[in-house]
């Protein structure tokens, strides 16, 4: 049996929509990573996904490279996941700062699971899920892009 988990992703040349390397958060950075650090970011339903994503959008119209992606991870992985708590002061800042980078990165640097939750800052009581690429364990787990994701145009108006 697998858990899964969802991304709205982009296909990008130097990386697919399904890609479990962790490249574009390495290019990008993020929230929860520095520059340098690989992190796959994804969120517990795709509800949330979309919304991480609708404000992540520059503007200038609809994107259009955007894919909906089911990532399945085996319940031995899910369940060594870890949840961070507690949470670092300012966590959740915007835009966000250095201590959930620094939280982030050591996370990944010390390889103690292929998984954490973190709250969403938009939405509190939701959970985003970070995959350490570097982890063995994600090896297991895979990545299937389901589809084009089509905005709700509303999101932009």
């Amino acid at each position: 049996m697998t858990t899964p988990l969802w991304r709205i992703a982009v296909e990008a040349p130097a990386y697919s929509a399904n890609d479990l390397t962790g490249a574009g958060a390495k290019i990008s950075g993020g929230r929860w990573n520095s520059i340098g650090t690989p992190l796959i970011y994804s969120a517990a339903n795709i509800a949330l996904a979309t919304i991480e994503t609708v404000l992540h959008v520059r503007s200038g119209g609809l994107p259009f490279n955007h894919f909906l992606v089911r990532i399945d991870v085996p319940d031995t992985v899910w369940a060594s996941r870890l949840v961070l708590d507690p949470l670092p002061g300012g966590w959740d800042a915007v835009p966000s700062g250095m201590t959930s980078r620094a939280t982030g990165d050591a996370w990944a640097a010390s390889g103690s699971s292929a998984l954490l939750l973190v709250p969403s800052v938009c939405v509190p009581d939701e959970y985003n899920v970070l995959i350490n690429p570097r982890h063995p364990d994600v090896a297991s787990i895979t990545a299937t892009t389901i589809r084009r994701w089509i905005y709700d145009p509303r999101f932009f108006a």
